[in-house]
């Protein structure tokens, strides 16, 4: 079998389907991969592709609403498949969809994998409407659409029946071997939090991300901070990793931009691929994002064992049970909300050592591995 593998950019394939992509290899398929070549999340490589075999076709994938760029851009994709003559078209996210099928549906088997419909999570009705039109322009020049939560799923399920397809996974999974604070001695931690200045019995909160509004970046770091400035708190810390993006705002003042940079008992670690080892220090997870498909983040967290604070909205309400591993608060929360359940929690270390007990006794459904053998099956299926 050939199947070729759409992403848009060079990271997202290393983060989330480096496995599938191994696999398929060592199954003697050929797979080769069209995408950016930048890494906007910006990993070092799980594997050796070139030593395996997997064959990179780097293209652009514009993030702009340039009609004639993007339309330009699809041409150049369906050229590269058309050299190709695959058996599959797999491709992800909403972005790479459109940018594939613009210019013509392709005459290849072509499969969707949307990380999250856009349309329902847009703040006017103008892009709403906008954004329909664009994703059901999609939808309709695939073949099969994987979703990968719940509220998505009962959305497409009315109109596209026949091809719509849920992952039974927890989304694209974690790395379990990664993601497990049994890989940590008590030695690590303390030397760890003492390079980053926390004391012993600081109390720590991270969030994970790029620091854009939608993902909540900015209630986070205001709920914080009047948390802090309220209670006079001097026992609590924030890590926050990741990075800003430039195509869209982190929701915070420019005076609030530079306090948060310039707090001491704010860390700003960047962007890193030892997530890891922050969350084995960690204590709680803040994520009041609106706008997920399913956060790997929160799989992360909870893998780690670590409680998580979350918005009741799609993909984060299938990951966390409300007062089981972690609070749910209204979909779209206020700043109070998120500094009230950061409190509550900081305050009951018992509740606290319960949601983390349960996150890690049900572990094991976040595992990438269960993704990929589901994956890997669909393919065969398709091909027989």
């Amino acid at each position: 079998m050939k199947i070729i593998l759409i992403i848009t950019d060079y990271g997202s394939f290393n983060n989330f389907l480096a496995e599938v992509a191994v696999n398929l290899v060592e199954l003697q398929h050929e797979v080769n991969v069209i995408c950016g070549g930048e890494k906007i999340i910006d990993v070092t490589d799980k594997f050796d592709y070139e030593g395996l075999g997997i064959k990179f076709h780097f293209t652009e994938f514009p993030r702009s609403y340039n009609f004639l760029k993007l339309y330009l851009a699809s041409i150049k994709i369906k050229a590269i498949i058309e050299q190709i003559e695959p058996d599959i078209v797999h491709v992800h996210f909403t972005t790479g969809v459109f940018t594939t099928v613009l210019s013509g549906k392709l005459r290849y088997f072509t499969a969707g994998t949307i990380h999250g419909i856009g349309y329902p999570v847009m703040e006017s009705k103008v892009k709403q409407n906008i954004f329909k039109i664009i994703e059901h322009f999609c939808f309709r020049r695939l073949d099969r659409i994987y979703v990968l939560n719940n509220f998505d799923y009962s959305l497409l399920i009315k109109t596209y029946a026949k091809k719509v397809r849920k992952f039974s996974s927890s989304g694209v999974g974690c790395d379990l071997a990664k993601f497990n604070k049994a890989n940590y001695t008590s030695d690590f931690l303390k030397n760890f939090r003492q390079d980053l200045s926390i004391k012993p019995h600081d109390f720590v909160i991270a969030f994970t991300g790029r620091f854009v509004h939608f993902k909540g970046f900015h209630l986070v770091v205001r709920g914080f901070l009047s948390l802090v400035e309220k209670y006079e708190l001097t026992n609590i810390k924030l890590l926050l990793i990741g990075g800003r993006d430039p195509v869209h705002p982190t929701g915070l003042s420019d005076e609030e931009d530079l306090l948060y940079k310039n707090h001491n008992q704010i860390i700003n670690v960047g962007f890193t691929a030892k997530v890891n080892d922050f969350l084995a220090i960690t204590d709680l997870f803040v994520f009041p994002s609106f706008k997920e498909g399913m956060p790997v983040c929160v799989m992360e967290a909870l893998a780690m064992g670590v409680p998580v604070v979350t918005a009741d909205a799609r993909g984060c309400n299938d990951l966390v049970d409300d007062k089981v591993n972690g609070l749910l608060l209204p979909e779209k929360p206020s700043v109070a909300e998120v500094q009230s359940a950061i409190y509550n929690l900081y305050s009951d270390k018992n509740t606290l050592k319960q949601y983390s007990d349960n996150a890690i006794s049900t572990r094991e459904v976040l595992g990438r591995q269960k993704y990929v053998e589901q994956q890997l099956k669909d393919y065969s299926d398709l091909i027989k």
